[in-house]
């Protein structure tokens, strides 16, 4: 394998690493700047809405407010707990980077942070990558290899274009960061005291997203590999130990995460991971030196065991007494292990991001990385058995681990991006750098020869051996299976035939790779002009030609703010919950964060029922209406999926209903026509240009230039029912003497129609659970 090499020097090669660096960190961000160039400093899709509109509200109020926050203007009548259920690392940078650039005088708008905070963050994460994979392979030339890829793959840029202010932009970033300084800890014996940076560098994972289950996991699962391979050692332990105790503890700190650390399924291995070390570093450090190999063996086994049974007695008798219960899998992380469209949730199983990864949305997302990652698997393999330091093996069994978690959904492929990157980079950088070392060589070997000729043209005086040293004899040393076999592998690799043979294969493998270069840069630009669509507006072609801006979107939300009084409520479909909030500053039914599946049912079987029945719920909960319309992915499009998740819930109906019987009973036919149950539909009625509302229900108020948003508002609301959720005394609050969270509920007016809406006016259960855990604490502490 190559020498170690370092990222930047002043040599020829440390001057042209620096150079293509500099190159991929610029390409880095230019690539996902086409949204700005042409749609201006907006913000994109539907999620980024309510991270910006989060980020303008700790802003304005300052963490002690935003960790308190509890909205009322999103999931109408219920509200939400914001400041609890957030992950808040990317607002909190956010408004730092907003304040500090304003501080040294780069003015700018905390909308133009937010636009270009995934490039900018683009632009780390694409460094980050470079350092993880020099100090994993110690190949310096993968290491800007890897940046390169790193830099416009579009497993990355799908996440980090300007606009996308979304939590994977900064989440991609921080797991690298996480991963480098945990690497980074084990490099050698005096490395350990980084595993406290490595912990730090997990706490701000936890803050950005959801997903930092995967990089705890993913360590501990590194960290016990390197057990179970005798790579085990007591910096390993510190290293470890110090990580895991530093990224528990800041974990802890965020509202979003409570207890999950020490309670959920997902998060116990590592903690298995992190008992087991002390258990083992205790008893190798207590193991007596005279004891004979089986003893030591007999030793650990019954330490192992002992631990292990007052671990379980432990557990079950807290669990008994109620002071402590395991959660099991959420159902997001259930679908990793089972199949697509069977988690049991229709909510989660409508979302298309939940399907499974394929040959063919690998080779969209990675394009010809697709073909290089394996080889870089297999050198990085090869690195490990052969160098066998600790980092080495990382890549490798983060590859297999997230290659797995993207099988199973094609989201995740998004972890996909920097391990693809670094295998890439070792692959190609281990090419570049053994050609190098076998043409110098080859050269050095050359006028070697030149001066053994030289030499051998001039007489030479050979010292005679003594007869002492004649009968010496060497005495070779036993060597192990595996000393053999490396030994063996090493003469091989080293061989004149095989030198050349390498030479010969990487030229060939260099050329091939060198012309699809230009291919790769041109596919991953046109993929980011692709998803660099902000979704609110886009262009379009009219029959003449002319090339337009669509702003439908926009537009209808604009003018819900500018033509509605500011109470107003809006009802539509989850999607748009966030964009109306954020763009139109209105109280939305429902939205992205899906945290109530009944609540979303509800809003499912009021669009789903028929006109004159959902006008009887309506009136009570909304006074707009707002649909999607012009095809494509309209509400037409997913309302067979509204039918499921509404059928899913009420007294009477399927919890789990197959879906070719609701398309057979809600949805159209071949020739277009929809069957009675969607005709009858409210949403059917408000979309399709086949279908119109009655004027005495709803009343269509506005349709954007292209009739791709349509307006009603609703008729004859009931302003009782909107009074009493308006009225703080009728919210039910986390204490019974009215102090923390205060949720609404569903108006009494509602009562009437259990057929329609199933609604929950006693307090939620969510609230019943911390009253409970609240009075036992009470209790526990007057006994103790």
């Amino acid at each position: 394998m190559p020498p170690m090499q370092k990222l930047v020097d002043t040599s020829p090669g440390g001057l042209a690493r620096a150079v293509v660096l500099a190159i991929a960190l610029y390409a880095a961000v230019d690539i996902r700047l086409y949204a700005v160039k042409e749609y201006g400093r907006i913000i994109h899709e539907f999620d980024p809405w309510f991270n910006f509109r989060a980020t303008q509200y700790l802003a304005e109020n300052g963490w002690l407010k935003f960790r308190t926050w509890f909205d009322y203007m999103s999931w109408y009548p219920l509200g939400r707990p914001v400041g609890t259920t957030i992950y808040p690392g990317m607002q909190i940078t956010a408004v730092f980077l907003w304040r500090v650039l304003n501080f040294v005088g780069i003015e700018m708008s905390l909308n133009d942070v937010c636009v270009f905070f995934p490039a900018w963050f683009g632009a780390v994460a694409t460094y980050l990558v470079a350092i993880l994979t020099k100090e994993c392979s110690g190949s310096g030339t993968a290491a800007v290899v890897a940046a390169a890829v790193m830099s416009i793959v579009p497993a990355h840029t799908m996440r980090s274009v300007a606009g996308g202010y979304d939590n994977e932009s900064l989440a991609v970033t921080a797991m690298c960061l996480t991963f480098y300084l945990w690497c980074r800890s084990l490099r050698n014996a005096k490395s350990w005291p980084i595993g406290a940076l490595a912990g730090l560098g997990y706490t701000y994972m936890t803050a950005a997203w959801g997903g930092y289950t995967f990089v705890l996991n993913m360590i501990g699962l590194h960290a016990a590999m390197l057990v179970i391979y005798g790579r085990y050692n007591s910096e390993l332990h510190k290293a470890y130990s110090l990580f895991f105790v530093i990224g528990t503890i800041g974990a802890l700190q965020f509202p979003v995460v409570g207890t999950l650390p020490f309670t959920s399924m997902e998060q116990l291995g590592p903690m298995l991971v992190f008992l087991g070390f002390q258990v083992l570093e205790f008893t190798e450090r207590t193991m007596p030196k005279t004891l004979r190999p089986s003893d030591k063996w007999t030793r650990r086994f019954r330490m192992y065991f002992a631990t292990l049974l007052v671990l379980v007695v432990t557990v079950q008798a807290l669990s008994m007494a109620g002071l402590y219960n395991i959660n099991g899998m959420s159902v997001r992380v259930k679908s990793l292990f089972v199949k697509h469209t069977k988690t049991g949730n229709p909510l989660v199983d409508s979302v298309a991001e939940h399907q499974p990864g394929s040959p063919d949305s690998y080779y969209r997302f990675l394009h010809i990385n697709y073909y290089i990652a394996p080889i870089g698997f297999v050198c990085s393999a090869v690195h490990f058995m052969y160098e066998g330091s600790a980092g080495s093996m990382f890549l490798p069994l983060y590859a297999a681990v997230a290659y797995y978690f993207a099988n199973r959904m094609v989201r995740l492929i998004i972890f996909l991006g920097p391990i693809a990157a670094c295998l890439v980079g070792v692959c190609i950088g281990y090419v570049i750098e053994d050609s190098i070392a076998i043409a110098t060589e080859m050269t050095l070997e050359e006028k070697d020869a030149t001066a053994d000729e030289d030499a051998d043209a001039k007489p030479a005086l050979t010292p005679s051996k003594s007869k002492k040293d004649k009968k010496r004899v060497p005495v070779k040393p036993t060597k192990s299976l595996k000393e053999m076999i490396k030994g063996g592998a090493h003469n091989w690799w080293n061989r004149s035939s095989t030198k050349t043979a390498r030479l010969i294969c990487s030229a060939l493998f260099l050329t091939r790779t060198a012309y699809s270069v230009s291919t790769f840069i041109s596919y991953s630009h046109q993929m980011a002009q692709g998803m660099s669509q902000p979704s609110i507006m886009f262009k379009g072609q009219l029959q003449t030609g002319e090339t337009v801006i669509v702003r439908d979107y926009v537009d209808a939300y604009e003018w819900l703010r500018d033509n509605t009084a500011e109470d107003a409520r809006v009802m539509a479909w989850w999607d748009y919950g966030y964009q109306i909030t954020g763009i139109a500053n209105r109280t939305s039914i429902a939205d992205g964060n899906t945290w109530n599946h009944e609540h979303i049912a509800n809003l499912a079987r009021m669009l789903t029922t028929d006109e004159t029945k959902a006008h009887k719920v309506i009136r009570h909960l909304a006074d707009y209406v707002l649909v999607w319309a012009g095809g494509g992915g309209d509400d037409m499009a997913k309302s067979p999926h509204l039918f499921r998740i509404g059928a899913s819930i009420g007294s009477g109906r399927a919890t789990a209903v197959d879906m070719d019987k609701i398309t057979s009973t809600f949805g159209v036919d071949r020739s277009g026509r929809p069957t009675p149950k969607m005709a009858a539909s409210l949403l059917f009625k408000l979309v399709s240009p086949q279908g119109s509302v009655d004027a005495s229900r709803f009343q269509e108020v506005y349709s954007s230039k292209y009739r791709k948003v349509r307006i009603y508002k609703v008729v004859n609301v009931d302003e009782e029912s909107k009074a009493w959720v308006a009225n703080p005394a009728n919210r039910m609050c986390d204490h019974e003497d009215g102090s923390g969270f205060c949720p609404g509920a569903y108006p009494p007016a509602l009562k009437k129609y259990p057929s329609i809406i199933k609604t929950a006016y006693a307090v939620p259960q969510w609230i019943k659970d911390k009253r409970a855990t609240e009075q036992r604490a009470t209790e526990v502490k007057d006994e103790l």
